[in-house]
């Protein structure tokens, strides 16, 4: 009867321990396996008598649609742009009258231009409606922005299940707010999403022993992805996503090798700094994607609260996890085999990750 009890007990104890070491190797799994769903930007600008629609998206998800190596690939994503995007003022439905498209190493650019009768007896309520993320990547968004003149008049993050926005024209509406609410949103789904920097970050959170050492790594990799997404949005320093993801996925093994092996040196902290202007350039790949705005204000606001997503995104993932692991890494089992095992599979994840970005 003691030896059931104690039993019992022991794995009581042991409850948290088991039940965090799952949902590690069901991150792990579903990391291996998972793809960026991507983002797409549809800038929408009205002015007197015409409104023309500008569609962004990155080459590898325009190659989920059409085969951007041939020669026709142009004329196939208008064709899809226009069976895609629909646009109508007061249930009418408007055609185009002039469209362009262009791919580059950059990405795939659509602009179609649309004819409007001028009429203010009318209530001018215009629709906009995109099936873009229902054809792309699972997951996929698109952040729809309409804009009237220089101002931004109405915003909306689009998926496969809300893919429209409709506009009281005649209404002066300030977006700006909405707009900050929208690029904080989507930093935050971005590095929830984005299962290479939270692996990276699992690294480091295993890494600390103490809450100064888990401070000092959290805020090297801080500033450094802040700097290098002020250098791509402002200053439009940019490297090439060939060789940004390869060293993303490096950094991830390289973490886990270095905890697998027991590295405790004081500068570690200059190690993660590096690494966190690698992570900077990958966010700054997906706000740039989007398009960030118009004028130096909006481009300040769109780096400012993107980057304030990433970083509550950050905050609220360790602050699920440390209270728990904290408290279980005490155990021998945990410092014996768990973490060792952790750190393997973030290796693992890592190298995986580094040969099928380099192939």
């Amino acid at each position: 009867m003691h030896h059931a009890r104690t039993t019992k007990r022991t794995l009581f104890q042991r409850g948290p321990l088991v039940a965090l070491t799952i949902v590690f190797f069901l991150l792990i799994a579903s990391t291996v396996s998972a793809h960026d769903p991507g983002l797409s930007a549809l800038d929408v600008s009205v002015s007197r008598g015409t409104i023309v629609v500008s569609l962004s998206m990155a080459r590898t998800d325009a190659a989920l649609v059409v085969p951007t190596h041939d020669a026709n690939a142009g004329k196939r994503l208008i064709s899809l742009t226009r069976e895609a995007i629909r646009v109508s003022i007061d249930g009418e439905r408007l055609a185009s009258i002039n469209e362009e498209a262009s791919i580059d190493a950059a990405g795939a650019r659509v602009r179609m231009t649309f004819a409007v009768r001028n009429s203010r007896d009318r209530a001018a309520r215009l629709i906009v409606t995109s099936d873009v993320p229902k054809r792309l990547a699972r997951g996929h968004r698109e952040l729809l922005i309409v804009y009237i003149g220089d101002g931004i008049t109405a915003q909306k993050l689009l998926d496969e299940r809300s893919d429209s926005l409709t506009v009281d024209l005649r209404q002066d509406v300030d977006g700006s707010r909405n707009t900050a609410w929208s690029f904080l949103k989507l930093g935050n789904q971005h590095i929830l999403s984005g299962y290479d920097h939270l692996l990276f970050l699992a690294g480091l959170l295993l890494a600390a022993a103490t809450t100064r050492q888990l401070i000092a790594l959290l805020t090297a990799f801080t500033v450094a992805h802040s700097i290098s997404l002020a250098l791509v949005v402002l200053a439009g320093v940019h490297l090439p996503a060939s060789i940004v993801e390869p060293l993303i996925a490096a950094s991830i093994a390289w973490v886990g090798v270095e905890n697998l092996v027991g590295v405790t040196h004081r500068r570690r902290w200059l190690v993660v700094f590096g690494f966190g202007l690698i992570h900077g350039f990958g966010f700054a790949g997906a706000l740039s994607d989007l398009g960030s705005g118009s004028n130096a204000m909006d481009v300040a606001n769109a780096l400012f609260f993107f980057n304030a997503g990433v970083e509550s995104g950050q905050l609220l993932v360790a602050v699920a996890i440390l209270p728990v692991l904290w408290t279980i890494r005490s155990g021998t089992l945990w410092q014996s085999k768990l973490q060792p095992l952790c750190s393997v599979l973030i290796t693992i994840a890592g190298g995986y990750w580094l040969f099928v970005r380099l192939m």
